[in-house]
């Protein structure tokens, strides 16, 4: 039997992505999403802009791709209870929806990104969605929370809230409006 059959071209040097990459992120630390084109990202990484074209074929791509390891979902909170551990997956995923800098940042992208911009944004809250249930179950389990709770349709409205304001409105919801959209879950 023969070798695998190699793609044509030079192998991707796995090296020069990770420059690429922290390049961006430095670029973006610096001045900002908006301020950062592929060619600064081109200069910065020392490459041509030909080189970054054939690895991601826009801005909003390599972004992503620089920030994707903050874009993971985190780990599952439990502070003992479930108003904190609420608050808490709110919290980061405020931060995560705002990573980039200000709100309008996200919706460029979307826009930029297009429907595979979409698609990412809808991954990313729900790459969570399993998290945030589980913190509500265990409030259930404990006695916290009311039995029955429809907690998968808690946990997309607490998405869907978030993703309205910080997307579309550009309006970032401060630590007194995600301490009441917890307070609304209905206590035993």
């Amino acid at each position: 039997m023969g070798d695998a059959v190699r793609g044509r071209g030079r192998p991707r040097d796995p090296e020069l992505d990770d420059r690429i990459l922290a390049a961006t992120r430095e670029l973006v630390d610096e001045v900002g999403y908006h301020q950062v084109g592929m060619e600064s990202i081109a200069a910065r990484a020392g490459v041509g802009k030909a080189t970054l074209y054939r690895r991601w074929p826009t801005k909003a791509a390599v972004i992503t791709d620089a920030f994707a390891e903050d874009l993971s979902a985190p780990p599952v909170p439990d502070t003992g209870s479930v108003r904190d551990d609420a608050l808490a997956y709110l919290r980061e995923l405020v931060h995560t929806l705002t990573l980039l800098g200000d709100p309008s940042v996200v919706a460029g992208a979307l826009a930029e990104r297009g429907e595979a911009g979409q698609i990412e944004l809808r991954d990313i809250v729900a790459s969570r969605a399993d998290g945030g249930e589980e913190l509500l179950q265990r409030g259930i389990d404990r006695g916290e929370l009311a039995t029955g709770l429809a907690v998968s349709t808690i946990v997309e409205s607490w998405g869907g809230f978030l993703l309205y304001r910080i997307v579309f409105a550009q309006n970032v919801p401060g630590d007194d409006e995600l301490a009441g959209l917890v307070d609304l879950l209905p206590h035993r």
